[in-house]
């Protein structure tokens, strides 16, 4: 597990290089590339599964078994394997109600059959035991193989930001 920890941090460390260096994979003729398109529709699909609360749809994402390794915002701070994760994602859908998962600011490098992703997300729902509002603005990071033709998600990465070193539910960057 600790192999695997170092190869996929070394790769997410990687694409947080190639991003912050400007570096995409896109055609210079302004159009977004046949991949590209395919992890924004991945994303949308996603999003849009989340907010419908429709766990069987936001699994489809992920790669299944145990390669997928996510670094969650809430405790365990850290998922290994789809089942593992998929346990978590029902917690939220079964715990939420008028769920809202919005995407901004996607920005995605295509390398291979590998690709990285960098976007804010914007999560909020009503809990079904108190009727409470609840919102998260979290800065989220993915990487992806291209699998049998198909794009999945084999490493999320999410986290809140801090605030006078505090994290903080939502903090909405300044533009």
């Amino acid at each position: 597990m600790k192999k695997r920890v170092k190869v996929w941090g070394a790769a997410l460390l990687g694409a947080v290089l190639v991003t912050a260096a400007g570096v995409r994979m896109t055609p210079a003729a302004g159009g977004s590339s046949t991949d590209e398109q395919q992890i924004r529709t991945l994303q949308n699909r996603l999003a849009a599964s989340v907010s419908a609360r429709d766990l069987d749809s936001v699994m489809k994402a992920y790669v299944p078994g145990n390669e997928l390794f996510v670094f969650d915002s809430d405790l365990p701070r850290q998922h290994v394997g789809w089942a593992s994760f998929r346990q978590d994602w029902g917690n939220f859908i079964n715990l939420a109600r008028d769920a809202r998962y919005e995407i901004r600011d996607l920005g995605i490098t295509v390398v291979g059959s590998a690709a990285f992703s960098h976007h804010l997300a914007h999560i909020s729902w009503t809990s079904k035991r108190d009727g409470s509002h609840h919102e998260q603005l979290m800065s989220m990071t993915d990487g992806y193989r291209k699998i049998n033709g198909k794009w999945l998600i084999v490493l999320e990465h999410f986290s809140l930001p801090v605030v006078d070193g505090k994290a903080v539910p939502v903090a909405w960057p300044k533009d």
